[in-house]
This record gives structure tokens, sequence and C-alpha cells, in this order.
């Protein structure tokens, strides 16, 4: 890390917190939700208890850090802060103490100063909006990966080169003028640049309109990180595998990183993008990260690259129906009226959604409601199979074995599209999401 940047988060603790809001509010970054670090990366089967150690490298203020201790407060589980700036850790302990989280340690260190101390291995490391901040981020991931255990999986965020392309071109613009200024004569500037933006610069569109310059005004942090940080890179798609290579790494998944609970996986689904039947196959045909690419350029507003690393590559396997012994559960919990209005709808499309923009549109029958009835987190995938076969389909002389397994798999493809559903072992970790609810109505 250059002196640079630890001179900018001593200025400006990064990101902009009130440490008597946590009295109000949880921040649950969707990347560190436990129940998707199970499934994604431990296939569902990971034990979350007491000797559950995490790292947050690079934790700031303390998003990361804050959600995992509270998620393993009452499992005993601890988790390791890692930060260099002395500012962003007074900000982190203070809204710790405010939560009363006695489940953190603090190190006041860089992330190669902590691989050089060589402590005992993590089960899990976070790293978002940090390693695109070294001087040489690759050599900031093999100090990651050689403070996690043989099995552990990382949650990691990095700039994304496309749908960045606006704040690229404002620092190529700025450039010129930041010699001889130092960074609060830089934010001056640039928020006299901000104030008089013309209506048609990228950075209004990227960010979605007024609003967004707004909130920047409002948030010196903000503006700081992301129009005058001294040292910084982008990723596309392939780059992200070829990052995760350098470390003998391997992408599990692409998840969400904004939002109270949202996913961004489905953004990097070919099927969520192109309609046309015939070049969907096409593009189907394509290994996994060259169609992860291409919806990377077609969509061009992925600002950052959200994902899971994990020794073993687990990228197929995610996606598909889990193994036998695993349960499915509704990870997205449905509204109480859900399956009576599923029933009472029978035979008509309906949408299903989230409250958060993502739905689903179908045209199901009651037999659909029975079968996610059970769906409870204790019947395996192998006991919902000969629930399917033996008590919902009719009996026929042919193979209704594979019938079920082929409709099960459907049912699962679907609600999974969108992590409504998860899976896990039937005694696992099965903690649902506390926000979004699943409701059903008419189209």
């Amino acid at each position: 890390m250059s002196q640079k940047v630890r001179e900018l988060y001593e200025q400006f603790p990064y990101p902009l917190r009130d440490p008597q809001e946590e009295k109000d509010r949880l921040l649950m970054p969707p990347l560190d939700t436990l129940s998707r670090v199970n499934h994604y990366c431990f296939g569902g089967t990971k034990v979350i208890d007491a000797s559950f150690r995490a790292l947050v490298a690079g934790g700031g203020t303390g998003d990361a850090m804050i959600w995992l201790a509270e998620q393993l407060r009452d499992v005993g589980g601890s988790v390791t802060y890692l930060e260099p700036s002395e500012a962003s850790t007074r900000v982190a302990r203070a809204r710790a103490e405010a939560r009363g989280l006695e489940n953190v340690i603090y190190v006041n260190a860089t992330i190669s100063e902590f691989a050089a101390s060589k402590p005992d291995r993590f089960d899990y490391i976070n790293c978002a909006g940090v390693l695109h901040h070294l001087e040489d981020p690759q050599e900031g991931l093999r100090d990651l990966a050689s403070v996690l255990k043989p099995d552990g999986a990382m949650g990691v965020m990095v700039y994304g080169e496309h749908g960045r392309l606006a704040v690229t071109e404002w620092r190529k613009m700025i450039e010129p003028l930041l010699n001889n200024k130092d960074l609060s004569e830089q934010l001056a500037m640039t928020r006299k640049l901000l104030g008089s933006l013309p209506e048609d610069n990228m950075l209004l569109k990227m960010g979605g309109g007024p609003g967004f310059i707004k909130g920047l005004l409002e948030n010196d942090p903000e503006i700081v990180d992301l129009l005058l940080h001294p040292v910084e890179c982008a990723y596309d798609v392939h780059g992200v595998y070829d990052f995760a290579a350098s470390a003998d790494l391997h992408v599990a998944a692409f998840t969400g990183f904004f939002g109270f609970g949202g996913t961004g996986k489905a953004h990097y689904a070919i099927g969520n993008l192109v309609r046309d039947p015939a070049l969907l196959r096409e593009l189907s045909a394509m290994p996994l990260r060259d169609q992860q690419a291409f919806c990377e350029r077609y969509s061009g507003a992925m600002p950052l690259h959200a994902f899971y690393l994990t020794r073993d590559d687990r990228a197929q396997a995610a996606e598909m129906l889990p193994d036998g012994d695993l349960a499915p559960y509704f990870f997205v919990k449905p509204t109480p009226s859900f399956f009576d209005d599923l029933v009472a709808l029978a035979g008509q499309p309906v949408l299903i959604e989230d409250g958060s923009g993502n739905a689903v549109d179908l045209t199901g029958g009651p037999d659909l409601a029975r079968l996610l009835a059970v769906f409870d987190g204790n019947n395996t995938v192998a006991d919902l199979v000969r629930i399917l076969r033996d008590d919902i389909l009719d009996k026929q002389p042919i193979d209704m074995n594979s019938i079920a397994i082929n409709t099960l798999g459907a049912v699962w493809a679907l609600f999974h599209k969108f992590d409504w559903m998860l899976a896990s072992r039937p005694d696992g970790w099965q903690k649902a999401e506390s926000e979004r609810q699943l409701t059903v109505r008419k189209q």
C-alpha cells in the first residue's frame, strides 16, 4: 500500500459512517451473508460454529466486520478486522461497541504485514474494494491466499472495467489539474466541477441522474474514493478469472454487493439478457466465463464485480440441483398467504416477486404449491424426489423417477435464479434473509 493511500484513509475514513446509527439499523452486505457463503463456497456443508474464523482484510469503517460479527455472535465465531488506517479503525470500533460486539479482534496493519506474521488460517476472508487500490493487487491476493485454510473461501469485490468507464474518463479529464494540489484542494476543485455538471455527462448516466451527484456532494469520503484515489485499477470478467488464477484460486460464483439483500449473479446469466431462442442457444454453448464476459459488455452497467473464490472449481456445481443429501430451503421466505395464493391462481399466468425488482413469471398448477410447501430445509433433495414422484405426480408405467428429478431441477433453477432458494445440510446453517419476502400475484 502506497503512502498516499495510507494518508487518504487517515484523512477520509471510508465509507462515511456514524456509529450512533448502529442503534437503529444493521447494514448487511450480501457478499458476506453466511448462508450465501456456505452455499456457493462450501457446497452447503460448512459447520459454522465457535471454531469459524473470518478475516476482513482492509475493513475500512466496518461494514463487513459488523455484519459478519453479528452473524457469528450467537455461535461463538470470531472476526479479525485488519485495517492500516487508525482513523477508520476508530469508527469501526465505535460501531462494534455500539452493538455490543465482543467477538472482533483488531489488527492495525497492511495485508502484506499481516500475512508475513503467519497468523492461524481463516475459514472465510472478506476483501471488498481493497485489492484494486494496491500497488500490486496480485501480490495482495496471494498474501490473502497464504492465510486461507485449504478448504477456505474468499469474498472479493473489485472495480469493473466496462461499467466504470465514466469514472475512468473523469480521472483522465482532471489528471492535468491535480498537479501541485494537496488532497483538500483537489476535493474543493472536484466539488466545483460536480456542482455544475453538464446534463449529458457520463457520471450522471452511470449514477442514475442528479440524485447521485447530490449524494456525492454530501459525502466527501465518497468523492475522494470514487474520483480522486491515487491508486486504482479495474477488471473485466476475463480479468477477474485471470486475477483469481494468479493465486491458484477459482471463481465459484459472482454475487451481489449493493442493496439490503439483492443478488447480482443474475446480471451474469445469458438467459436474463438475451431473449431470441436461436441466439440464446448459440451463446449458451460458449464456456461460462465467455458467457459472463458477453453479459458484462452487453449490459455495460457493471461498475464492480463481487465474487467468491475457492481453491476447488465450484462454478458449475453451485447452479445445479444440489446433491441428494442436501436440503433446499427458502433463503427468501414466502409471505404467509403465498401458497394459498398460488393455489387460488393455479392455471393462470402469475408473477412471483421479492420486492427488490427481481421477479419471474410462470403458469403453475396446485401441484407447484404442494411441492414448494415441502421445501422446508429438512427434506433433502432425495426426499423431495420421492415426495414428488410418489405423492404429487400421477403414477404411470414410465420412469417417474427421471420425471421427478427433471421437474425438481426446473423448480430449483427458477427459485435459485435470484437466491430465493439455497441449500445446506438439513441440520446446517439455514439463516433466511429478513428484508425480502416472496409474493405471488396475477399478471
